[in-house]
């Protein structure tokens, strides 16, 4: 699905290219959802405007997206899978960005249709947030 992503308040501005899409792929394992890669191409560390949605019965927003690099420094979505990775993140999870409360989002590739997830990097805890990125993108309101 092609998203309008300015409609969510999301800022045009990114470098990432198909070089760097390639080298993060390749250095984590996986294959990114193509929305999620349209959406970093299109904004590097975006912070949407609109990004309200639930899980269980709580709701969160999203601060931040992490930087799609290669590079292993703070705050980047390889750091999150190498010297920053949270104790007790299950196999499989990647952090992609993190909500108002330090939770982290990530993208669980141990499920055929890639799931969103939501991680609690004090209890260790996830919970279920949507089926696929698409969906969850769909799930964002004000």
């Amino acid at each position: 699905m092609k998203f309008d992503w300015s409609s969510f308040g999301i800022e045009q501005g990114s470098s990432v290219d198909s070089n760097t899409i390639s080298q993060v792929q390749k250095l984590l394992g996986v294959s990114f959802p193509k929305s999620y890669l349209d959406l970093v191409t299109y904004s590097d560390e975006a912070s949407p405007e609109v990004s309200a949605f639930s899980y269980g019965d709580e709701g969160t927003c999203i601060s931040e997206f992490f930087s799609f690099s290669p590079d292993v420094t703070p705050y980047t979505i390889s750091w999150y899978l190498g010297a920053g990775k949270p104790p007790g993140l299950p196999k499989g999870m990647v952090p992609i960005a993190r909500d108002a409360g330090g939770y982290l989002v990530c993208l669980n590739f141990k499920t055929p249709s890639i799931t969103v997830e939501i991680f609690d990097p004090n209890s260790s805890s996830t919970y279920f947030i949507a089926s696929d990125f698409d969906d969850f993108v769909n799930s964002w309101s004000e």
